[in-house]
């Protein structure tokens, strides 16, 4: 099972503003989006996400998407047979919030970390460099070294 960051849609469906270049690392992070999600959307493989990094999916492409797009979109992942979504305790969302000094991250990125190591899950699609100082974490895709 691979575990799905938020900014994995996020780069897949954000639209830029009309007449603003992309960056080349932009385009090559949207690029890697758009296969990361034919691969979800060809239900191949295992695929999981927190309902609360859903929930920061939907806050950010709330503001590029119609309603009709984005409720299209959550039906779809939500229905994907594919992904499994998973719910995030209180007790753990909790720990999460406690060691934010620790990792240095926000406790919606150390609640993933978290789930991960208790659900035993080692590979996240992930464009965050962060979660590439946790241990026993395979981050994909691999990001070249001109875009770090």
């Amino acid at each position: 099972m691979i575990y799905l960051d938020a900014n994995i849609f996020i780069y897949a469906y954000f639209k830029p503003k009309k007449g603003k270049p992309l960056s080349e690392k932009l385009k090559w992070y949207k690029s890697q989006a758009k296969e990361i999600v034919k691969k979800i959307d060809n239900e191949n493989n295992s695929f999981c996400i927190s309902i609360i990094q859903l929930s920061e999916v939907v806050n950010l492409l709330k503001n590029v998407m119609s309603w009709e797009d984005l409720q299209k979109f959550i039906i779809g992942l939500i229905s994907n047979k594919s992904v499994e979504i998973m719910e995030i305790s209180i007790p753990l969302y909790i720990m999460s919030v406690n060691k934010i000094l620790d990792y240095n991250m926000d406790s919606n990125d150390i609640s993933a970390y978290l789930l991960m190591k208790e659900k035993n899950i080692k590979e996240i699609y992930k464009f965050d460099r962060h979660f590439e100082n946790l241990p026993k974490i395979i981050c994909l895709p691999k990001i070249p070294d001109k875009f770090k």
